[in-house]
């Protein structure tokens, strides 16, 4: 799998990773924003289960492990605020979401998620990007409030990183915020004779890479 490309944008996209954890190999792939919010240039060191450890604070490794090992025996989203260091000693405050994709027989075999950090504040920040969608189209507000909340309800995060998922997600595929958010409300409902825990499948068809984006 080819990295991607540096976002080339403000700080504030730059350090909001996107990780693939590939279960039976036990093997990772980080976007470039991914290796420099741990403080490493891309692809200059090899990703590991250890070096994504060590990242974390002592205080907070434990929980995340736990949390790392549900979703890896069911594949359940998840959001996990922690702490991390990077190489340089310092702390950044992070959410980390993230759920899994099961093979035929319904094992786990792939996590993928983002890593978001939320050292500075979010508040501010939200409202500029919500802003300027609200300036552009704001007749589109309702729907991305909507999806957010779709965003909250499935991670368990707040309005503020939700947006930053909706963010990353739109500028991965060069589409509109008010696009993808169209496009979550219209996968958000459960299908007559539906299971309903089919939900994280189709949020997760349309947050998530797919095959030649």
């Amino acid at each position: 799998m080819q990295h991607a490309a540096g976002a080339g944008g403000d700080a504030a996209d730059a350090l909001t990773g996107v990780f693939v954890y590939r279960v039976p190999e036990d093997t990772w792939w980080w976007s470039d924003e991914m290796y420099r919010l741990l403080g490493h240039e891309p692809d200059s060191v090899e990703p590991t289960t250890a070096l994504f450890r060590e990242h974390r604070h002592p205080d907070d490794r434990e929980r995340v492990e736990s949390a790392l090992a549900a979703v890896r025996a069911d594949g359940r989203p998840f959001g996990c605020y922690h702490r991390i260091t990077d190489t340089s000693g310092e702390e950044h405050a992070v959410v980390l979401v993230a759920d899994g994709r099961t093979d035929d027989d319904g094992s786990v075999v792939t996590l993928r998620g983002f890593v978001v950090d939320v050292t500075e504040s979010l508040v501010s920040h939200a409202r500029d990007l919500a802003e300027s969608d609200v300036t552009r189209a704001r007749v589109s507000q309702q729907d991305i409030d909507l999806a957010r909340g779709i965003v909250m309800a499935q991670y368990g995060v707040d309005a503020d990183v939700a947006l930053r998922l909706l963010r990353r997600r739109s500028q991965d595929t060069n589409r509109k915020v008010r696009d993808l958010a169209r496009e979550l409300l219209a996968v958000a409902p459960t299908p007559a004779g539906g299971a309903r825990q089919d939900l994280s499948r189709r949020v997760g068809a349309v947050l998530y890479a797919r095959e030649g984006d």
